[in-house]
């Protein structure tokens, strides 16, 4: 159009140039390095790209402790794991993508010399956070296998999270105890610490541990303010033998 400035791309060529190609020679053909139905989230980085691709379509007993493809979305047992460049983030906390860390979750055998003692770290974290440690038929016991990455990672992993299941159920179990299986009605607490507190007055001991449960569970409902809270725990902290 007379008067209109031309754009860089509606200049006529010189004619000794050659024809460009529609796109560059040196991208790969990515229909032949996966399927069409796999697209790459656009924040994936080099490391996660290639592992990703390797594992793709391939399963077995080693998936149920590594990375899932679920139409498109990538999940560690139950949990959606979102990828940033080489970077796995799990309910919030992000994970360094390392190699060692990726060959962990997507190989069947990571190769030698690749797992550091951090990624093993992080990895049986990862295990244990998205619950994937547990047999998903009976959650009392690990998905158990024959290769050599469940006796060098997987177990080890399996035997720390029982140790510390055993000791927490033992620490629930010794605050029940302690407890006394606490009535839920505040009237009750009440009647119950007004109790607590004559009769140690009157010199009994062995009171502490009820006495405390009680002025902690007043604390939770409100009906105990903290100041309140914090003259009980003084009186009480002034004898220690009962």
């Amino acid at each position: 159009m007379p008067g209109q400035q031309a754009l860089p791309w509606d200049m006529p060529q010189p004619e000794t140039l050659p024809d460009a190609p529609t796109e560059p020679e040196t991208l790969p053909d990515v229909a032949a390095v996966a399927p069409a139905k796999r697209t790459l989230p656009i924040n994936i980085g080099r490391i996660a790209d290639k592992y990703l691709r390797a594992s793709h379509g391939k399963s077995g007993d080693h998936s149920h402790y590594g990375l899932q493809d679920k139409n498109g979305q990538f999940y560690i047992g139950k949990d959606l794991i979102e990828i940033d460049r080489n970077d796995l983030v799990i309910k919030g906390k992000r994970y360094r993508g390392t190699q060692g860390l990726w060959q962990l979750i997507t190989m069947k055998e990571p190769e030698p010399g690749f797992p550091t003692k951090e990624d093993e770290k992080n990895y049986g974290e990862i295990m244990v956070e998205a619950d994937a440690i547990r047999h998903p038929d009976n959650p009392d016991s690990p998905f158990e296998s024959i290769s050599s990455k469940w006796n060098n990672f997987i177990k080890p992993i399996w035997d720390e999270y029982e140790k510390k299941q055993k000791q927490k159920a033992k620490r629930q179990k010794k605050n029940i105890q302690g407890k006394g299986f606490l009535s839920s009605d505040p009237n009750a607490l009440c009647e119950r610490l007004e109790l607590l507190m004559a009769s140690k007055q009157a010199g009994n001991t062995g009171l502490r541990n009820e006495i405390i449960s009680i002025c902690n569970e007043l604390l939770r409902q409100k009906i105990l303010s903290r100041d309140a809270y914090k003259n009980l725990m003084l009186t009480l902290n002034k004898d220690v033998n009962y």
